[in-house]
């Protein structure tokens, strides 16, 4: 894919759907089922597709090395993030209330630009074209799943912290434009000859699947009162990966 295709892909569900989550509300419930659907689809990607191409031809040790060091990047980036990844969105104070939350701002824009470092993969091989596109499509369709959700709860979160619209649709599109970023910084390592482009680009991908790992597993074992599970947000962790079944 084009980098502008892969901007757009990226970016648009995004901008759109905090669009239109300026005007409505969404029952904190409802964004839990939402959240539960795209973690299972990122779980069941990872671990059909995902990890197995990632550790084909490559030092398997140093592969799982970095996925390590992508799970704990995402525990340190959730220090600052609060957890809006996970659709934590209540201010915590009412001072909090009066300043925007730059924490958390800068910790789900540094997390959505390491998701993009992966996507551009144009540096490798033309034999592998077809593994290369059905990686490319499995990197987007999950970030933008994953994406749609964490809209929903930033603007929620602007919002509460009563940002105005202007400042909410400038931060929602920062947002929008992290990952394409990601994107863009491997396609200048590649356009410019950095030695080894394919082990960067390897290195990024187990770096990622720690980070999908993390939040995925993070979200669907969040669990409601007396520690159980309720049977829509078993349904749709049941549908999400039924969903990367269909589409992996």
């Amino acid at each position: 894919m084009s980098l502008w295709l892969l901007t757009i892909l990226l970016s648009l569900p995004v901008l759109i759907t905090g669009f239109v989550f300026l005007s409505l509300k969404i029952k904190p419930q409802n964004l839990r089922f939402l959240l539960a659907f795209s973690a299972a689809y990122l779980f069941a990607i990872s671990v059909t597709h995902l990890l197995p191409e990632c550790y084909e031809g490559t030092n398997t040790k140093t592969i799982g090395i970095f996925i390590l060091i992508g799970f704990f990047i995402q525990i340190v980036l959730e220090y600052f993030s609060a957890g809006i990844e996970h659709g934590h969105t209540h201010a915590h104070s009412h001072s909090c209330e009066k300043h925007l939350p730059f924490g958390m701002i800068t910790g789900l824009y540094l997390h959505s630009l390491l998701e993009g470092l992966p996507i551009y993969q144009s540096g490798i091989i033309e034999a592998n074209t077809h593994a290369v596109l059905s990686t490319q499509q499995s990197l987007v369709f999950g970030i933008t799943i994953h994406n749609i959700p964490i809209a929903i709860a930033f603007v929620t979160l602007l919002l509460e912290h009563k940002t105005s619209k202007l400042k909410t649709i400038l931060l929602l599109l920062g947002f929008a434009l992290m990952a394409p970023l990601g994107c863009l910084i491997s396609y200048i390592l590649n356009s410019i000859g950095v030695q080894n482009y394919d082990g960067f680009l390897k290195l990024s991908f187990a770096l990622v699947i720690g980070i999908f790992l993390h939040i995925s597993t993070a979200i669907m074992f969040e669990t409601g009162e007396n520690h159980r599970y309720n049977l829509a947000k078993i349904m749709s962790m049941i549908a999400g990966v039924f969903l990367a079944a269909l589409i992996s």
